[in-house]
C-alpha cells in the first residue's frame, strides 16, 4: 500500500537554525496522525513544507504520490490546509452560508452545486444552526470551523 504521505530525509534549514532535519516518515491512508513536540520542534515547518508553502532545504516529500517541490499545483488540489491563526477574512459583513458558497466557487465548484455544496460543509463542521449569522458574530472556534469548512468546499482527498 502506497503511503498518503512520505518523507525522506526531509530538512529544513533557516541559516544555521535546523527547523526539520531528517525527518522520515510514511503515513497510511486512512491512518490517524499526530505531530507532537514542544515549541520550535519544526511541527509547523513539516506542515509548511508538506503542504507547498515552504521548500525543503533538503530531502524528498510526496503527498498523494506527488511531490511537494515539482509537483506542488498537483499536491495543493488534492489538500485543504487550515492554518494555526484564524484566516484574516475581509468577509467580515458576510454570514457563514455566504463565505462558504464564495469559497465554494473560488474552488471551482460548479455553479449548480455551490450551495449545496456550502451547505455540506456547513453541516459537516457543525455551523448549519449559525450559518445565516454575520461572520462578526462568531466566536474564534467557530471562525476555526468555518476556515475548515472552506476547506472542505474542494474535496480534499487522494
Amino acid at each position: 500500500m502506497t503511503a498518503i504521505i512520505q518523507t525522506e530525509g526531509l530538512r529544513r534549514a533557516f541559516g544555521d537554525h535546523h527547523a526539520v532535519d531528517g525527518l522520515d516518515l510514511a503515513v497510511a491512508p486512512g491512518e490517524t496522525f499526530g505531530l507532537l513536540g514542544p515549541n520550535g520542534a519544526g511541527k509547523t515547518t513539516t506542515i509548511k513544507m508538506l503542504s507547498t508553502l515552504l521548500p525543503p532545504s533538503a530531502g524528498a516529500a510526496r503527498v498523494c504520490g506527488f511531490d511537494v517541490v515539482t509537483e506542488a499545483a498537483a499536491v495543493r488540489r488534492r489538500i485543504g490546509y487550515v492554518m494555526q491563526q484564524v484566516s484574516p477574512m475581509g468577509h467580515y459583513l458576510l454570514t457563514g452560508r455566504e463565505k462558504a458558497e464564495i469559497e465554494a466557487s473560488l474552488c471551482h465548484v460548479p455553479r449548480r452545486r455551490v450551495k449545496a455544496r456550502a451547505r455540506e460543509v456547513l453541516e459537516l463542521v457543525g455551523l448549519s444552526g449559525s450559518a445565516d449569522r454575520p461572520v462578526t458574530g462568531y466566536s474564534g472556534g467557530m471562525q476555526k470551523r468555518l476556515d475548515l469548512a472552506s476547506d472542505c468546499c474542494t474535496s480534499p482527498s487522494c
